[in-house]
């Protein structure tokens, strides 16, 4: 008897281990995800104390994984846990915000020169479709979708970069970032400066000017510390006022 041997197509293959390799999220990873997202939107407040039986029932699930993931984002930086005080949300100092955005000036600016030199044409693409969407956001008053594409503008140069150390490092800093940046006043100037500062980012980004792009992006980043410090402000103060009603800080 002759045996011969079949060869799967190698999509086939590709498939079948796609099928194998994926795992449905745990209860610890949801719970993660959504208090994560309840931080970075701004709907826990900096310096809130978090409570488990809270977020548990919040989210429908028991404590434990709530507390699992708690201790995953204390090492995220989202996180703060005191002894014989309690989990709270991170807070900032002024200091802490220049330092944050000091050290995104740094990544983002090597970042957005290895991105030009590999994935130039790429990037131009991927930025020119976020203005224009940020451009529509703006006419609709949507300042959700605003900070959404705020985010991902930065997110592209970084992700195109092809350095993954440099992505790494951008994650360190990327939620307190997205957390500081929806604690932002919701005002139609920032948002038509911050538009003008990626419309011209772009333009230069465009023409291969590498120099001059990276010190536009550092000069946005820049101009963001001052909102960035007063978000952080806004938090302490709240936190304070708590303290002072004898409230949880």
């Amino acid at each position: 008897m002759r045996y011969e041997t079949v060869i799967a197509p190698q999509s086939m293959i590709q498939a079948t281990m796609h099928r194998l390799l994926v795992r449905p999220k745990s209860l610890t990873d949801l719970a993660h995800d959504s208090i994560r997202q309840l931080i970075v939107d701004g709907e826990l407040a900096m310096g809130a104390q978090l409570s488990e039986a809270t977020l548990a029932a919040q989210l429908g699930i028991s404590k434990t994984p709530v507390r699992e993931a708690l201790l995953r984002l204390r090492v995220d930086g989202l996180i703060e846990i005191q002894p014989q005080r309690g989990t709270f949300v991170f807070s900032l100092t002024p200091r802490q915000v220049e330092e944050i955005c000091a050290f995104r000036e740094v990544v983002e600016v090597s970042a957005v020169k290895l991105a030009m030199d590999a994935r130039r044409p790429e990037l131009v693409k991927a930025l020119q479709a976020n203005v224009r969407e940020m451009a529509l956001a703006r006419k609709m008053r949507n300042w959700k979708a605003i900070r959404q594409l705020d985010e991902a503008f930065h997110e592209a140069i970084v992700d195109r970069c092809d350095n993954a150390y440099l992505k790494q490092a951008h994650q360190l800093i990327a939620s307190k970032i997205g957390a500081l940046r929806a604690r932002l006043p919701e005002q139609a100037e920032q948002v038509d400066h911050c538009q003008q500062n990626h419309a011209a980012i772009l333009g230069l980004l465009r023409d291969g000017r590498v120099a001059a792009t990276q010190r536009a992006l550092a000069l946005h980043i820049r101009d963001t510390l001052a909102s960035y410090r007063a978000a952080s402000n806004v938090a302490e103060t709240a936190e304070a006022g708590l303290a002072s009603q004898g409230g949880p800080r």
